[in-house]
């Protein structure tokens, strides 16, 4: 693994006083869903507790609760969690999907929506786009516009906290469409289209330029060339309010970088903290890059002879603390540490099955993954979240 560049490494850490830290992630708790392939997850302010959302290969969406953040994913020698319970379906029967959920993004991270205005929202395969309400878990309104699978969705935020935040949607369909959902009369509106994509897209919001300039990053699969995939590219586009007086914004592509992968681009994510973009690829490497034109400071490589693909990223921690997590089609979560100089090799954690998703729990650097056994996992440093002998045992 190559060492990360002065241009990623965190100045002063800013490490929380923890002597409880250990120098691998273990397993914190196991929670088995409604026993489909667990195929991605979002972490939820519910009404009084913190909740783990997942949806399922099956089409259901299943609700954790986590009553308590500093013992909320203890496990037993039972390997029964002692996270408040689990809930299928917590909106009803008519939230069934009818395919499978292939993402779910909460709004909890939105610091400026009120409770009353809690929602969250899942991607599924069947092309269409279901706003829950946070509160309730209810079906409030489905989107329509893509034409295939809706496989990735993120906030782009503005830079005035007065102004509401939109939602970005990817798709199998080579669109990443724009949506805003909190307008006052409840009705959601697609309010732009960025396409052209190389095939499957994923998106990630990135800081906003001005108080009328937005931005976002999408990137694609690419197109087979032969035996080879090519054209998979990293687009950074602006969003302006459109002034001729009609509801969509007016897109520009700013910068561009193609085929520095060597197969195809899987996710994206964005780290507010080193200011850059992850993204993942079949080629078994995340590269961290630059937000400003999506050029490439540094190249993590899965360590082994035979790289899996990547189908997951996301950035957890901070400080010394901050690390790469990646989830892997052969069944593995990978972490790079990029908060210290000499990183060494990546901890490998092996799991039963596909990893579809790895998200951040919170702050703290604790990981969830999606696995296909139908399990959602967490993964900790600190020693007195660490599951029980016993369950460690029988995970490894």
């Amino acid at each position: 693994v190559s060492s990360v560049t002065s241009q990623v490494l965190i100045g002063t850490p800013t490490m929380a006083n923890d002597n409880d830290l250990t120098d691998e992630y273990v397993l914190s708790t196991q929670l088995l869903s409604d026993g489909e392939p667990a195929r991605c997850a979002t972490i939820h302010s519910g009404k009084k507790n913190l909740e783990l959302l997942s949806g399922s290969q099956g089409g259901i969406i299943s609700k954790f609760i986590l009553p308590d953040s500093n013992d909320s994913q203890k496990q037993g020698s039972d390997g029964i969690s002692s996270a408040g319970g689990l809930e299928i379906q917590p909106g009803g029967a008519n939230t069934r999907h009818p395919h499978q959920i292939t993402a779910i993004l909460s709004s909890s991270s939105l610091n400026n929506l009120p409770t009353e205005s809690s929602i969250y929202v899942t991607g599924c395969k069947d092309g269409k786009i279901r706003i829950m309400d946070g509160n309730t878990n209810e079906l409030k309104e489905v989107l329509e516009g893509h034409s295939n699978a809706v496989t990735s969705l993120s906030w782009i935020l503005p830079q005035n906290e007065s102004a509401k935040p939109w939602l970005v949607s990817g798709s199998w369909d080579g669109t990443a469409k724009i949506w805003d959902i909190f307008q006052n009369n409840n009705s959601s509106t697609c309010i732009g289209t960025l396409a052209g994509h190389e095939n499957t897209v994923s998106v990630a919001g990135l800081p906003a330029e001005s108080e009328s300039i937005r931005k976002v990053v999408t990137v694609s699969a690419g197109i087979a060339e032969g035996n080879s995939i090519r054209g998979h590219t990293v687009r950074i586009w602006t969003l302006s309010d459109n002034t001729n007086g009609n509801n969509e914004v007016a897109s520009k592509i700013v910068a561009q970088v193609s085929n520095d992968h060597s197969g195809p681009m899987r996710d994206v994510c964005y780290d507010a903290e080193t200011h850059c973009i992850y993204t993942c690829s079949n080629d078994g490497t995340v590269k961290i890059r630059s937000a400003e034109d999506g050029k490439c400071i540094e190249t993590l490589v899965y360590p082994g002879y035979d790289q899996p693909m990547l189908l997951s990223v996301c950035v957890v921690g901070n400080g010394v603390t901050k690390a790469v997590v990646v989830g892997t089609e052969d069944g593995n979560v990978a972490i790079f540490s990029i908060g210290q100089q000499n990183q060494g090799d990546a901890q490998v954690i092996g799991h039963p099955g596909c990893v579809w998703n790895v998200i951040p729990l919170d702050s703290s650097g604790d990981f969830v993954s999606s696995c296909h056994d139908g399990n959602i996992r967490i993964f900790t440093r600190r020693a007195s979240l660490a599951a029980s002998p016993e369950v460690l045992k029988a995970f490894n």
